[in-house]
């Protein structure tokens, strides 16, 4: 019809495109010949020299090729799902009896129908002409075998389904296409060729490998045999790899081979000798793929692409030690697979344009083994992971994600967010920590539908691996850029997670151990295997060591010496060792929980690797710049050069730890066991040795491998490091496994493992004090999660009680006491034991209130702090006071820990004594007990004595009362647990924890420190307050009995013990323990007072009293001031307690004699240098008396009044002033409470008042008669007290003034006598006081006496003359008023004068009656008379003017002397003077002539006349001297008053005798004076004034003598 040799291009080009359309128009006509002769047309044209019309012809070829196997889709009515589908119409698939022919197959012939038999023919032929034979079916005669072999291609890539389906097809292939691809693999042929039957292996092995099995076989082995380098050339060898690169990207295509040949007996192991090849080939050129001692980066031979960051991290230059300074070469030829140095643009396999093999880069087939490596690790991942998920967790993941579509899809798009842009879930903790279950081995699903391809794994797993492994030993050291080292390692990490899946333990160890080694090369181990003494201690740990699971030690790291040097350099990680370090730790996440021993493996790696980053970064610190202190610049650069890798490392390490919280029981126990297992005992290593620990020495054999994970590392320093790995990382497990911890059994849960590890590392001496304090600093953190409120209540008081007995084991691990250990040592062993009481005191803080159990190991914690006591330690004893002891000596073993301690005993002792059993009541109450009489804090002391006061009203609460009957057992031991816990009634043993509680702190009160004694004497008697009124009189009296006298009688032995010394300290601590006995009288008084009349009456009150009675005077004869003050205080409470006197009079008696015995006066202080205030002590002995006084007021009598006056005079007389205020204006408190005691004196007993009278004058005159003693010591002035005295005299004589035996005695006298000596001091005593001075007081008072008395003594002077002595007495109060001579003259001596002229006339009012009675002597009347002479004087006169007392009265107004010219200034008492001499005048003037008045004018007369003469003689004498100076004024005053008065004056004619040849009756008294006068006129002549008046009286007498 046509010519192809007619160059017609768009006719053949039209035909070429009719063709399809006739084949899909008129399928079911263009079948047979019609079909041939079609296909003809296209291979005639095929062979066109018009490449377009040859290329057109070739692609319709193909078409019609795979529309004819379309055909046989639409007749055998089957489309698979994925499968090519073809353009063609609908044809009615054709019946059963369509079928045209048979056609042969390997066992026979089969029938098939049209379409499949057009099928057959076309392939048979094409395969035929591919291999050069005449065909059967098609007209054309020859072909180019390539283009056959790509329309056979054709026909089964895109039907291979169809192929399969049909058995004559297959055996087309297995008789024609499958010998014909043998030879061509097995000969030398081109390489067109060989590409285009390589690429027609992957479909047959793909889709026919079940139908052609023994084929396949022949072929995957032929492949096999062609990787050998002496089997075929490189390209070849190329194409083989691409095959089976190919191959296993389909993992269920490996699976199958693997199951049709591997599985097979006399089957050959295609994939495990693939496998074998592989580790042959890795390893085949080492230098090709830059093999070496670890992974490196090839090199690059153009600088045109950019560097990727961990090429920059490996290649940054920097100090030796930089970690990622690995080795990289920059040459072109440089070995290593690289994605730019060893891939092909276009793989050789998809090369059908070449007739030639192209030229491949050298590493180019490594990389085609390194893929197939990674395909089959990650097919096998990617089948049998899903297996291992449980179904529950499946399902749950599912649910959960519908649910979060759910809520994406209603959810408004708040934020503006594209609503395309799909949001990942996220996931809460509470997600991520579900249930713990285990992964499931997917060999045990033997029920599943795919259970023979699991088994068909399971066996390529356990056969491969050996050699897989060693082909990827291979490339971890070989040079591979960063997307191959990736790949490789997730390959790698993948197939270790499938093998432990499976349950293979030896290939899961053995993978383990090959990363953890690529983690940490032993090379970079061993090189940090330096001697202790080149390390230095970094001062802080990098906060991202502290997160996550990179952590080290914080041990001294010294600047290396030249001699230990290390080559840094060599010694270094890179971002490829923490890449399979983060692969590794992935798989310590997904495998956890079946790894069992394996855990030691990654645990171990990280732990290297901890040790390696940690020395680095410190060697970096230590020696930057030559400096040996830490560079923030290198730390810098540290972090910076692969920082992001170490922060994924320490995310991946941090994830690990965290998912063991989900991990079941045995699975976590196995991680705690390996995390103890890689513990280092330093014990084992002597000093300056060298060891070497291996891990897997210390590991029990298991089915794997025994090789260790990182090599051996020696020295101590490294080994402290390693284990402060293990001390944080189990620090991380317990606070992820919280839960875990606190909800199971704890030999089920880990806690005794981390409980026994920890413990043994904090009480090892040989390890560091840091690694040791983190030890206990996780132990703690463990005990700190039993506080969780969340603790399920059924298990709760189990969790606390272990919890606290952790603690108590964590202490009783330590041993502070060893003499052996050093200074650090024992320091550490001191922050170990703080740690745990600070542990303690926080969790009792937390749930103290509610916890049931464990209260014994609280309270042995709590006394841990302190020393066992020891024989030499437990009383001191003292030589002269056998028996005798002060309290045991309690040794602490650090203040520290005491102030530690103490807050978890106040805690108890303030909030939880609730929840404190009754039976551990004994424990609490010595730990109290030691805690006071520790001497190291001294607060503390004080403050446990006061906890005492909580737990006595804790035992009190809800108590009505408390039998103490059955205590007597207690008084000498502590009631031990057992014996209370035998003791069924609550209140027996509350009673008796009461009482021993008392005695306890009686204990106490023998403290040496004298805060600490008067605290617990404190609280002793706040308790017995408080619980007094509940107590039975019997049971009072068992407590003063038990406590009150006990107290008394260890304060009298410990004086005793101190009293033995006289140094300066021993009397200071004397005087504490008066100071403690003083406070202890107090309460005690407090105490009798309160319950005295309920006690005083029962059967032992009397003894107590008389024991109590013994004490005080042994505390009096101590001589101690203030202890008498307490003393007598302490009495006077007691004695004032309400009662009937008759009930208390016992108790009086007892008192009166104490008091009248032991006067405090002459006590003194410790100090004898010093004069102690006795004021205190006084006043209260005063005080004291006046209760005493009250109770005993119907037996006082003379005798006692006399002892009591004499005790308060002497009180008074000898008592120091008041500190900071004086007597003189107002009285002191002790002499208010004497004068308040002499006005409580009755004087109803006979003689009693006179007494009372006479010690009243002696206390007047103790402001007068101060000695030098008390004048030096500067004691009281006594001024306020006479003055109140004063006034109490003048009252009490007052009151018994018609007593007898006032007059009879001399307590008037006395009374009087002390007046008077007040007023005549009156301007010789200085201190006054305020007004009224002492003076004044005592005259008012003595007037008010006088008032009273005057009277009586003249109605008493005619019965009894006794009473002159008071006369006299009387005379000289009344002359100490009228007289003064001051030795200045005071400013306000004008109003004193006026009110002693006034006291003056009232005396003088009362005395002149009396004075001249005839029982009052002439010398008293003359004494009067004297007294008033002397005081009228107004000028002083001349001595010689005076009288003698050998001479008569007026014989010195004879006498001659010279006179005197100055002038002399008058009295100034003038006035009073002038009143006296008035006073003169009118007793010597005439009267009423009665025998009383004549008796006084004869006793003044004679002491007128000298008062007249003096004034006389002295104008004779001194007035002649001063010339025509006149006389001075006061003088002249004077003379003429006095001469006035001469004669105005009528005296008594009896007053003066008379004279010879005098008749005068009244002026008797101007002849006695006439001589004097006549002189003195004679001299007046000049002053005719003083003349005038002397004429008058020389004119008197001439008148009445009648001259």
């Amino acid at each position: 019809m046509f010519c192809p040799f007619f160059e017609n291009v768009a006719l053949w080009l039209k035909i070429l495109q009719a063709l399809p359309s006739l084949l899909q128009n008129y399928a079911s006509q263009l079948t047979g010949d019609l079909l041939a002769t079609a296909l003809h047309i296209c291979f005639l044209l095929l062979g066109s020299k018009t490449a377009v019309v040859s290329n057109t012809a070739a692609a319709t070829l193909q078409q019609l090729v795979v529309a004819i196997l379309g055909k046989v889709v639409l007749e055998d009515g089957y489309y698979p799902e994925t499968a090519y589908q073809p353009q063609l119409t609908y044809v009615e698939l054709t019946s059963e009896a369509d079928y045209i022919t048979e056609v042969p197959i390997e066992d026979g012939t089969i029938p098939v129908r049209s379409a499949a038999l057009d099928a057959y023919h076309l392939l048979n032929d094409l395969c035929l002409l591919t291999e050069g034979k005449k065909p059967q079916f098609l007209y054309s005669t020859s072909v180019s075998p390539d283009f056959g072999l790509e329309l056979i291609e054709s026909m089964i890539s895109n039907h291979a389904e169809t192929v399969r389906s049909h058995p004559e097809q297959i055996q087309i292939l297995r008789i024609r296409l499958m010998p014909f691809v043998i030879r061509i693999l097995s000969e030398r042929v081109a390489f067109s060729s060989t590409v285009r039957v390589m690429r027609l292996l992957p479909i047959i092995l793909g889709n026919m490998l079940s139908v052609l099995a023994t084929e396949c076989e022949m072929v995957l082995g032929l492949l096999n045999h062609m990787l050998d380098p002496d089997a075929a050339v490189i390209w070849k060898r190329i194409l083989c790899m691409e095959v089976f690169r190919g191959i296993h990207t389909e993992p269920a295509l490996v699976r199958s081979i693997y199951a049709h040949f591997d599985e097979q007996e006399g089957k050959r192991d295609i994939i495990r000798d693939h496998v074998a090849i592989m580790v042959r080939l890795a390893a085949e050129k080492p230098s090709v793929i830059g093999l070496g001692q670890q992974s490196t980066i090839p090199a690059i031979s153009t600088q045109a692409e950019d560097e990727s960051d961990e090429q920059v991290a490996l290649q940054a230059e920097g100090v030796a030690g930089t970690i990622g300074a690995a080795m990289t070469l920059r040459s072109s030829a440089a070995p290593g697979i690289s994605t730019y140095g060893s891939n092909m643009r276009i793989p050789c396999i998809e090369q059908l344009d070449k007739s030639e093999p192209p030229s491949v880069p050298p590493a180019y087939l490594y990389s085609l083994v390194l893929t197939c490596m990674n395909s089959f690790s990650e097919g096998l991942a990617r089948f049998l992971l899903p297996f291992s998920i449980p179904v529950e967790v499946r399902s749950k993941k599912k649910q959960r994600l519908i649910k979060e579509d759910e809520q994406q899809e209603t959810e408004p798009n708040d934020k503006n967010e594209p609503t395309l842009v799909s949001r990942k879930p996220r996931l809460t903790r509470s997600q991520s920590i579900s249930g713990s279950k285990l992964p499931v081995n997917p060999m045990s699903l033997k029920s599943h539908v795919l259970y023979s391809q699991i088994c068909t794994s399971f066996g390529m797993v356990d056969a491969c691996w050996p050699a897989l492994l060693a082909a990827y030993s291979t490339f971890f050291h070989a040079a591979l850029d960063s997307e191959y080292y990736h790949s490789l390692v997730r390959s790698f990490q993948k197939f270790s997670q499938v093998a432990g899946l499976l349950g293979l333990s030896t290939p899961r160890d053995a993978f383990l151990t090959t990363l953890g080694k690529n983690a940490v090369p032993p090379s970079v181990v061993s090189a940090f295997a330096i001697p202790s003494s080149t390390l230095y201690m970094a001062e802080r740990r990098e906060p991202w060591r502290r997160e996550n699971g990179i952590q080290a030690s914080e041990s001294k790291l010294g600047p290396p010496s030249a001699r230990q040097s290390l080559d840094l350099g060599s010694a270094s990680l890179n971002t490829r060792n923490l890449l399979c370090l983060r692969a590794l730790l992935n798989l310590g996440i997904a495998l956890g929980p079946i790894l069992q021993s394996a855990w030691s493996i990654i645990l171990e790696t990280l732990q290297q690797a901890d040790l390696v980053i940690t020395h680095i970064s410190l060697q970096r610190r230590g020696t930057h710049n030559g400096q040996t202190t830490p560079s923030a610049g290198s730390d810098n650069a540290f972090q910076g050069d692969i920082g992001n890798e170490i922060s994924a490392v320490s995310i991946a390490a941090t994830r690990m730890f965290e998912s063991c919280r989900d991990l079941p029981d045995d699975a976590f126990l196995d991680v705690l066991r390996s995390l103890k297992g890689l513990l280092r005992d330093l014990q084992s290593v002597e000093d300056g040795e060298i060891a070497s620990i291996s891990v897997s020495a210390q590991r029990p054999s298991t089915h794997r491998r025994t090789t260790s994970t990182v090599g051996t590392i020696s020295g101590l320093d490294q080994d402290a490091r390693l284990n402060v790995f293990v001390v944080e990382n189990m620090s991380k497990l317990i606070d992820y496994n919280t839960s875990r911890l606190l909800e199971k059994r704890p030999d089920e849960n880990g806690w005794n493992i981390i409980v026994e590890t920890l413990i043994n590392i904090l009480s090892a001496q040989q390890f560091d004090t840091d690694l040791r304090l983190r030890a206990a600093s996780a132990l703690c953190t463990l005990v700190n999660l039993t506080a969780n409120p969340d603790i399920f209540e059924d298990v709760r008081d189990q969790v606390r009680w272990q919890g606290l007995a952790t603690l108590s084991k964590q202490i009783d691990s330590l041993h502070p006491n060893d003499s052996s250990d050093s200074k650090a040592s024992k320091a550490c062993e001191q922050e170990l034991h703080n740690l745990a009481l600070e542990t303690l005191h926080g969790i009792l803080e937390q749930y103290g209130d509610v916890l049931n159990q464990g209260w014994d190991y609280v309270f042995s914690i709590v006394s841990s702090v302190f020393e066992k006591p020891t024989e030499s330690s437990e009383a001191i004893k003292t030589e002269g006071q056998k028996g005798s002891f002060l309290p045991k000596v309690v040794l602490t073993k650090s203040p520290k820990l005491i102030r530690s301690a103490f807050g978890s005993l106040q805690l108890i002792g303030s909030e939880f004594l609730n929840s404190v059993p009754i039976e551990c009541f004994p424990e609490l109450l010595l730990t109290m007990y030691c805690f006071c009489c520790q001497q190291d804090d001294f607060n503390i002391s004080l403050t446990s004595t006061t906890l005492f006061l909580n737990v006595s009203d804790h035992l009190w609460s809800d108590k009505e009362t408390l039998d103490l009957k059955d205590c007597n057992d207690t008084l000498d031991t502590m009631p031990q647990k057992e014996s209370l816990t035998k003791k069924g009634d609550n209140v027996t043993k509350h009673a008796i924890i009461w009482v021993r509680l008392l005695l306890l702190l009686v204990d106490s009160t023998t403290d040496r420190r004298p805060e600490v004694r008067h605290s617990a004497l404190h609280t002793i008697f706040r308790i017995l307050e408080s619980s007094a009124e509940k107590l039975r009189p019997e049971d009072l009296i068992t407590c003063q009995q038990l406590v009150v006298l006990k107290l008394l009688a260890r304060n009298e032995t410990a004086y005793q013990i101190y009293n033995i010394s006289t140094t300066s300290d021993q009397m200071k601590e004397i005087s504490s323990w008066n100071e403690t006995a003083s406070i202890m009288l107090t309460n005690i008084a407090g105490l009798f007072e309160q319950y005295l009349q309920v006690i005083v009456k029962r059967a032992h009150f009397q003894a107590v009293w008389e024991s109590f009675g013994h004490y005080l005077r042994n505390f009096l004869q101590r001589c101690s001031l203030d202890l008498s003050a307490a003393v007598y205080t302490a009495i006077s409470r007691i004695l004032s307690a309400d009662g009937e006197k008759s009930d208390i009079y016992p108790c009086t008696i007892l008192a009166w004699n104490i008091w009248r015995e032991e006067n405090p006066v002459h006590h003194k202080g410790p100090i004898a240098s010093r004069q102690e205030d006795n004021q205190a002590a006084l006043l209260a002995y005063v005080r004291c008396f006046a209760r005493i006084y009250v109770l005993m007021d119907d037996a006082i009598d003379a005798n006692k009044v006399s002892a009591i006056l004499e005790q308060l005079l002497i009180c008074a007389t000898l008592s120091t002033p008041t500190p900071y205020s004086g007597d003189i204006d107002n009285m002191s408190p002790l002499q208010l409470e004497i004068v308040s005691s002499l006005r409580m004196i009755r004087t109803s007993a006979v003689g009693t008042a006179a007494t009372l009278i006479s010690s009243m004058a002696s206390f007047v005159t103790l402001a007068y008669k101060r000695d030098d003693a008390q004048s030096e010591r500067r004691g009281p002035t006594f001024v306020a007290l006479s003055k109140a005295v004063m006034d109490l005299l003048g009252e009490c004589i007052s009151l018994h003034l018609d007593h007898q035996s006032l007059y009879s005695g001399r307590s008037l006298s006395e009374a009087l006598s002390s007046l008077t000596l007040a007023v005549r001091l009156k301007y010789k005593w200085h201190v006054d006081g305020k007004d009224p001075p002492p003076w004044k007081k005592s005259t008012t008072t003595i007037v008010s006496i006088l008032k009273g008395i005057i009277p009586k003594l003249d109605q008493l002077g005619s019965q009894d003359s006794g009473i002159s002595p008071i006369w006299i007495d009387l005379i000289d109060s009344c002359d100490a008023i009228i007289s003064a001579s001051p030795t200045a003259v005071p400013a306000d001596i004008n109003i004193d004068q006026e009110f002693d002229i006034a006291a003056f006339h009232e005396l003088n009012r009362l005395f002149v009656p009396v004075l001249g009675s005839s029982f009052v002597t002439d010398k008293l009347r003359r004494t009067f008379s004297e007294s008033l002479f002397k005081n009228s004087i107004v000028h002083e006169p001349h001595p010689d003017d005076l009288p003698h007392p050998d001479q008569e009265l007026l014989e010195c107004l004879r006498s001659t002397h010279i006179g005197r010219t100055q002038d002399i200034r008058p009295s100034p008492r003038s006035r009073m003077a002038y009143v006296l001499v008035d006073e003169l005048f009118e007793l010597v003037a005439e009267h009423d002539g009665s025998p009383e008045r004549v008796r006084l004018a004869q006793a003044a007369a004679p002491y007128l006349i000298l008062r007249v003469g003096l004034v006389l003689k002295a104008y004779i004498l001194d007035q002649p001297l001063r010339g025509r100076m006149p006389q001075p004024t006061s003088q002249k005053a004077e003379m003429l008053y006095i001469l006035r008065r001469l004669v105005e004056l009528n005296c008594e004619p009896r007053a003066i005798p008379d004279a010879p040849g005098v008749v005068s009756e009244h002026k008797k008294h101007l002849y006695r004076v006439y001589g004097l006068v006549t002189k003195a006129l004679r001299i007046a002549r000049r002053n005719e004034e003083m003349q005038k008046a002397l004429t008058r009286v020389v004119e008197t007498v001439s008148l009445d003598f009648g001259v």
